[in-house]
């Protein structure tokens, strides 16, 4: 056995990915660090068994493993991690949409519009507040609350046009108005917004290779009084599972790091949809967000094969497909590893 560990884009491996490092090291699993950018990277990958990947949420990651997974699965037959299955959708909400509607599972209505005249049309007919959400954006970042025609025009002419780049979907009803954050936070965010546009300060961007987004747009159903989400990951055959808080004064529990992760707490009904969706479809690992319908029916927000590892660790347990508890934490990599090694480690 030869495990490749592909580096991403930065010619390092991820945080993520040095857990695996260190997992393989441990129980003396032989494995190669595998350079993309290597004169040698056929050469490297042919002596390869395995091929593990994380991506990072930059574009040049997807790129690169979209790249070479078809080379060394189908030309090599390495066995490669994640599967097509699992990083099809990654840091697209569209695709994600897509793929859970068409198969008759419960993701919130959505509207996609790929013409800015479509989506002109459905602000004029349907009813506020709704979520209007790019297909790229993690911790929250694109996705916006709409409460009027005005709200939803000015995002949608910032989307057909110039497009946006990063985290540029801004809505001032979200968190920047003076009742939400206050004068002083309203004050030092308006300086920014200025310095910013007078080029006397430069913003730091954190996934500098993202590509600029545009000509399509998301506009999600609003479902109110929803204080927490409940984020089940599955990984094989075991469900981890805590719920996420929502930020002061937003709708959105993504990124706010505000979690509980008793289980005594966990809506089971979410952890019972989400190993269903992950057999029909295949997927190695899968992070499911869950938010409630005015009826408490759970309803899938979005999807993720990629997730903070320390929040998965920090559970206390995990139930297995019988919806039986076994307790103990465990690295969400350590169980990763055991599938595609098919190894108990």
């Amino acid at each position: 056995m030869e495990v490749g560990l592909l580096l991403n884009s930065n010619n390092r491996l991820c945080p993520y990915s040095e857990r695996y490092k260190e997992i393989l090291d441990e129980n003396n699993i032989h494995f190669k660090l595998i350079d993309p950018n290597s004169y040698t990277l056929f050469d490297e990958l042919q002596s390869c068994s395995h091929l593990l990947f994380h991506h990072t949420q930059g574009d040049t990651d997807m790129l690169i493993y979209e790249s070479l997974f078809y080379i060394a699965q189908n030309v090599f037959n390495i066995k490669c991690y994640p599967n097509f299955e699992t990083y099809w959708s990654y840091e697209n909400k569209i695709k994600e949409y897509y793929l859970l509607k068409s198969h008759g599972f419960p993701i919130i209505d959505s509207q996609v519009f790929w013409n800015n005249n479509h989506a002109y049309n459905f602000l004029n007919e349907t009813e506020f507040p709704i979520i209007a959400k790019l297909s790229k954006g993690a911790s929250s970042s694109n996705v916006v609350i709409l409460n009027s025609f005005g709200e939803g025009k000015k995002i949608i002419d910032q989307v057909f046009n110039d497009g946006v780049k990063v985290r540029g979907l801004q809505n001032r009803s979200n968190l920047t108005s003076i009742s939400n954050v206050g004068y002083f936070n309203y004050g030092k965010a308006t300086l920014k917004s200025i310095l910013l546009k007078l080029n006397l300060i430069k913003e730091k961007i954190e996934y500098p290779e993202w590509q600029i987004q545009k000509d399509s747009i998301l506009f999600q159903k609003y479902l109110p009084n929803n204080t927490f989400d409940t984020r089940i990951t599955i990984i094989g055959d075991r469900a981890f599972a805590f719920r996420r808080f929502v930020r002061e004064n937003d709708f959105r529990a993504s990124g706010s790091g505000k979690i509980d992760v008793n289980p005594d707490k966990i809506d089971i009904r979410c952890i019972e949809i989400a190993f269903s969706v992950s057999k029909k479809l295949n997927f190695n690992t899968m992070a499911y967000d869950f938010i409630y319908d005015e009826e408490k029916e759970p309803w899938i927000n979005e999807i993720s094969y990629c997730f903070v590892d320390s929040a998965v660790q920090s559970c206390p347990g995990h139930w297995d497909e019988k919806l039986n508890w076994h307790k103990g934490q465990c690295w969400p990599q350590k169980c990763q590893l055991e599938d595609f090694l098919e190894l108990n480690i």
